[in-house]
């Protein structure tokens, strides 16, 4: 009964309580992203990016820096997911399920709480959805697509097999109907603008590795197996389940929200599909590829916890999740 209270207090905290919900999340990112979670030997991990490589080396060697971006990375993350969700009226309240969820499924593998170029290009997916969503019964929008093509472009260029969520750009233009010619070429001009720039430094600066070429190497790269404990695993099958059941509120309650929510959760779930997509051609460990998931998950999970608060069994799972991530975490101390 005190482990039910607990959670119940955790989750109605970011029900509706705003200044508390942000500062929730601020002690979270610094508690774990910024302490007794944080893996040191970063340096060893294979990235897949020229250009994270190239921006970051440097300052993946001083701990103190890499802790302080990292946390400061993912607490704008958890806030611009919120604002994604809440801001453009995808769920109509106030709450912080958004950023709480967003921040769980990122933080769901202790092993990848470091500075990596998945996590820091998930920053510009982020705001490339937010520029989409705001297309939305604007007839005016070029500056928007222009501006989502060049941050999914980024987001592209910093971690290569991102190229999956490439096409999210005019599939949310389908779906939100700017259907435009003069929108769909400011798109695709938007999205070469990165690597022309790209190229021409390349060429000019004589860097080899930063050659458009390069970035394509990760489709040759072999597979890196991942290993889970238990308790690992436990929090996987939680957040599995959750996932399915938090899918079917959204498939049967899509039909009573507003056009506007009914057509950016469609955009989510293309997400998610792509998502699927982007597991299987990624090389990297399962636990990288997850990190992604915490974008299309997080607003399905929201949106559950909301209409159904008292689910026995969004109780059950919602403990075995919050119970195993806490574990997974303390544990690595």
């Amino acid at each position: 009964h005190k482990n039910t209270y607990f959670y119940h207090m955790i989750v109605n905290l970011f029900r509706h309580t705003q200044a508390i919900s942000v500062l929730s999340i601020l002690a979270l990112s610094i508690l774990i992203w910024f302490g007794f979670s944080f893996q040191e030997n970063i340096q060893e991990v294979q990235s897949l990016s020229p250009l994270f490589d190239y921006m970051f080396s440097s300052v993946l060697k001083h701990s103190l820096i890499n802790r302080t971006i990292v946390s400061a990375i993912v607490f704008w993350q958890c806030i611009m997911m919120n604002r994604l969700i809440v801001g453009q009226k995808i769920l109509s309240t106030n709450s912080f399920y958004p950023a709480l969820f967003y921040f769980l499924i990122l933080s769901i593998s202790p092993q990848e709480i470091y500075l990596s170029a998945s996590l820091f290009a998930l920053t510009f997916i982020l705001l490339s959805l937010n520029k989409l969503l705001s297309c939305y019964l604007d007839k005016s929008a070029y500056t928007k697509i222009f501006d989502s093509a060049i941050f999914m472009s980024i987001a592209i260029l910093i971690y290569p097999p991102f190229i999956v969520f490439c096409p999210i750009i005019w599939i949310g233009m389908s779906i939100f109907s700017q259907g435009e010619g003069r929108h769909w070429l400011i798109s695709i001009l938007g999205f070469m603008c990165p690597w022309i720039i790209l190229y021409t430094l390349s060429e000019y600066l004589l860097i080899d590795s930063l050659n458009p070429s390069m970035f394509f190497n990760f489709l040759a790269e072999s597979y890196v197996l991942s290993s889970f404990d238990f308790s690992e695993i436990m929090s996987l099958l939680a957040l599995g389940i959750l996932s399915l059941l938090a899918l079917k509120e959204v498939a049967v309650g899509l039909s009573r929200k507003n056009i506007k929510a009914r057509k950016s959760f469609v955009l989510f779930l293309w997400m998610l599909i792509m998502s699927v997509l982007y597991t299987l051609i990624n090389p990297a460990t399962l636990s990288t590829k997850l990190l992604v998931y915490s974008i299309s998950l997080s607003p399905i999970i929201s949106n559950y916890f909301y209409y159904q608060k008292n689910s026995k069994w969004l109780d059950f799972f919602g403990i075995i999740l919050f119970a195993t991530l806490l574990y997974n975490h303390i544990s690595k101390l």
